[in-house]
């Protein structure tokens, strides 16, 4: 967490003019050295001065071109879509719209590892599986409404924070994946542009003492440098996850969110699938997966075109002027103005 980085809740219309909910995280120009900027927001060798994140779980509106994502509370979030839908409905936004990449759910994760603030959330059918008395707005069997957490659920413990990391769905992240249990990533911030096509150009292999890291399942989640390993699917929690001709936890492994820096304690839960071509990731755990519930949890286990009711997403947006940021921080001052002298 640097301290030349902001960060304050707005509202931002889209192009189509629909309201959106977002934490924005911003840096004034000049604040800042080059070799000190967060991967966040380094875009296509750019630095970027604001990332927006949605606040919430997103839900679709219809419109003339397609379904179109927005962040907005009291809603219900959309589910049982795949990944490149998701990010067809982010990318109908606008410029710079686009589905959360991993670098920006593990920037969150990061942020609230070192407030030292446990993300609660909903992880068991309305309620958080180790604080009962955390309890969201219930729909629908156990699934919680937008908006109306606890400030606890939300990444930083303050209402202008990002809700809904633990818990209530799991949610599609761009920027990472499996190939044959082969870890891959994007670079940087890149997938804010192009990280959930197939074809993308940049996908860098993550290694560890110069061999390929890889994650494969063996009675539980095995990460590893050995070449030929067994090929299969499990899942464990992260704190039983081995560790295969690795005499320690590999550091791009914090890197890009695989564990957390006590993963020995951590109890969320990890899956992978080195069966397939190309393993993409869901993150977050969701209302109905007590057991192994954390904003930490990792599943690598399904294809693009994977379809389940436990799986939402959330546009984000990348804005490459200062002067969009400041109209928004001005916006936000005249509204918060008004409100103080109603």
């Amino acid at each position: 967490m640097k301290e030349f980085v902001k960060k304050k809740a707005v509202i931002v219309k889209d192009r189509l003019g629909l309201p959106n909910y977002m934490t924005m995280f911003y840096m004034e120009p000049g604040t800042y050295k080059e070799e000190d900027v967060p991967e966040m927001f380094k875009i296509r060798n750019k630095i970027v001065p604001a990332i927006l994140i949605s606040q919430y779980h997103n839900t679709v509106i219809d419109t003339l071109d397609g379904g179109v994502a927005v962040s907005l509370p009291f809603q219900q979030p959309k589910h049982t879509i795949n990944m490149n839908d998701a990010a067809k409905a982010c990318a109908r936004k606008g410029d710079g719209w686009h589905l959360m990449t991993n670098a920006e759910f593990v920037y969150l994760l990061h942020e609230a590892e070192e407030l030292g603030h446990t993300i609660g959330g909903n992880t068991n059918y309305g309620a958080n599986a180790d604080n009962p008395d955390e309890k969201g707005v219930n729909y629908d069997r156990g699934r919680t409404l937008t908006g109306l957490d606890p400030l606890t659920w939300s990444h930083d413990g303050t209402a202008g924070g990002v809700f809904g990391l633990c818990g209530n769905f799991y949610e599609w992240v761009t920027g990472l994946r499996l190939h044959y249990g082969v870890i891959e990533y994007t670079k940087n911030n890149d997938a804010a542009v192009d990280g959930y096509t197939t074809e993308a150009p940049d996908w860098q292999v993550a290694t560890a003492n110069g061999k390929p890291l890889r994650l494969y399942g063996n009675d539980g989640v095995t990460l590893s440098t050995k070449e030929d390993v067994e090929v299969a699917w499990d899942g464990c929690h992260i704190k039983d996850l081995q560790l295969e001709e690795l005499e320690e936890m590999p550091e791009i492994a914090y890197k890009l969110g695989i564990v957390p820096h006590d993963w020995k304690n951590e109890t969320a839960g990890i899956w992978a699938d080195n069966e397939l071509e190309e393993a993409v990731p869901v993150r977050g755990s969701s209302f109905d997966d007590t057991s192994y519930g954390g904003a930490g949890a990792l599943d690598l286990y399904g294809a693009r075109s994977l379809v389940i009711g436990n799986v939402s997403f959330r546009s984000a947006l990348f804005l490459e002027s200062w002067e969009l940021v400041t109209d928004l921080l001005k916006a936000g001052a005249k509204a918060h103005a008004g409100a103080q002298n109603e």
